[in-house]
């Protein structure tokens, strides 16, 4: 779950102030936890949602649940060299002997295997 808001963010919400300017000040008076936005030039903070208003937790929490993620499609040949390069030196070296041993046949075989037996 999402910890940290940009005054930004806190606009949308219904009963904060407006502005990002708002949000600062309102955050000021009521001693909110801040620190520095990471990759942000100049004074950007973001805040904590634990020192948020109990009101405001809870209609980030609801916002959080409902979101949804979209993972781009990749391309299989793609895939398969970022996983393989996941694997370390000496993984990389028994997959690519196993395939020459038993190619590429065999593997399909394998997966097929694997997917009747679960």
């Amino acid at each position: 779950m999402k910890e940290w808001f940009s005054p930004k963010e806190l606009t949308n919400i219904e009963g904060m102030p407006s502005t990002t300017q708002g949000i600062n000040r309102k955050a000021r008076a009521e001693n909110w936890t801040s620190r520095k936005r990471m990759g942000v030039r100049g004074k950007a903070l973001e805040y904590h949602i634990g020192s948020l208003p109990k009101k405001i937790k809870e209609v980030l929490m609801v916002e959080e649940e409902r979101a949804t993620y979209v993972v781009p499609s990749i391309e299989p040949l793609q895939l398969w060299i970022t996983a393989f390069e996941q694997l370390s030196r000496e993984e990389q070296s028994i997959v690519v002997s196993w395939l020459m041993r038993n190619g590429i046949k065999d593997f399909v075989a394998f997966i097929d295997k694997r997917e009747k037996d679960s």
